[in-house]
């Protein structure tokens, strides 16, 4: 499968990446982030996550100011129980040593609160997006591996070990396009995506290139109070950089919502799919508006321990919860 020849019976029609970025409002915040997933001795090999994250506070005339910023290097062992062996940040956070050894997937946002549960580690809001973005971008990374195999006649790269679910989300719905796909192939499909525009949402501070088979997870949240609601404009992109050095786009999505400021109940949220993988992932766009009638400062709980099934979707769910940091 190509980028020039999409087959829109598997991968579907929802292939519009966002080629701006709103202008940021005057006297609101921007929450910036940036996970870079790249694999430096080969697909074979360790997982290098690196992170970087700003929040900027944009005064009366629209003029920003670094509020608070973070980084975050970590390594994982992908092929071998997505084990995290190594994990930094700025600020330090000394608790975090605890999580080495343990999967970066399963269970890491738990250890993640367990360790920082006394209320003294540094996690404010940049590095909180980091570690949150650890386990889907550990996740993410196994396209890299994926697509290696499938669109690299020169690769010499063995599987991600991942199995595929029935029902697990939207677009792994049962008796969809990708679910038949695999049983008729034997093996998954690579998502191709579309070419990637570039996004300037960091007030000039531009991510470097990525490298070839690389890939980078982006987020970005603005926050402002109008007419007696809290408001949020965000949205995530995840890209990966193909054999020809072409970086495209695997997952977009946008989100609004307005939450009342005197209830802190949500009374408007709004998710608009930009670039999807599979034909049925669209199937999960609606979840978004379950969060109408819940108190935000319910939603993280909320969308962890309900939002599951194939009418939702996992990046879509992040998503969700990111509005709460």
């Amino acid at each position: 499968m190509t980028e020039t020849a999409p087959d829109p019976a598997l991968h579907g029609a929802v292939r519009a990446p966002r080629a701006d970025v709103p202008v940021a409002r005057s006297n609101s915040v921007r929450l910036v982030t940036r996970l870079d997933l790249s694999r430096p001795d080969g697909a074979g090999g360790m997982l290098r996550l690196s992170g970087r994250a700003w929040e900027f506070e944009i005064d009366a005339r629209a003029v920003e100011s670094v509020r608070d910023a973070a980084d975050l290097e970590a390594v994982v062992d992908y092929h071998d129980g997505r084990t995290l062996t190594r994990i930094r940040t700025s600020p330090a956070v000394p608790e975090l040593a605890t999580l080495v050894g343990s999967s970066a997937i399963a269970g890491f946002r738990g250890r993640v609160d367990a360790a920082v549960a006394d209320g003294a580690a540094d996690v404010r809001a940049p590095l909180a997006q980091l570690l949150d973005d650890v386990p889907l971008g550990t996740l993410i990374s196994g396209h890299a591996v994926s697509a290696e195999r499938a669109l690299d006649p020169h690769a010499a790269v063995g599987g991600t070990g991942y199995v595929p679910v029935g029902d697990q989300c939207a677009g792994y719905v049962d008796g969809g396009a990708l679910i038949t796909t695999i049983a008729v192939r034997g093996r998954s499909p690579v998502a191709d995506g579309p070419v990637a525009p570039p996004l300037d949402d960091a007030f000039g501070r531009t991510p470097p290139a990525l490298g070839i088979h690389a890939m980078r997870r982006r987020r970005r949240i603005d926050r402002w109070t109008e007419n007696g609601e809290l408001r949020f404009d965000a949205m995530f992109r995840d890209t990966y950089v193909r054999a020809d050095g072409v970086e495209t786009v695997i997952h977009e999505y946008e989100l609004t919502a307005a939450v009342d400021a005197a209830t802190g109940v949500v009374r408007e949220a709004t998710a608009t799919p930009r670039v999807l993988p599979w034909l049925d992932c669209p199937g999960a766009v609606a979840s978004a508006g379950r969060l109408v009638g819940t108190a935000i400062t319910d939603v993280e709980a909320d969308v962890r321990r309900g939002f599951r099934g194939p009418h939702t979707c996992t990046h879509l769910n992040d998503l969700l919860r990111s509005i709460t940091r």
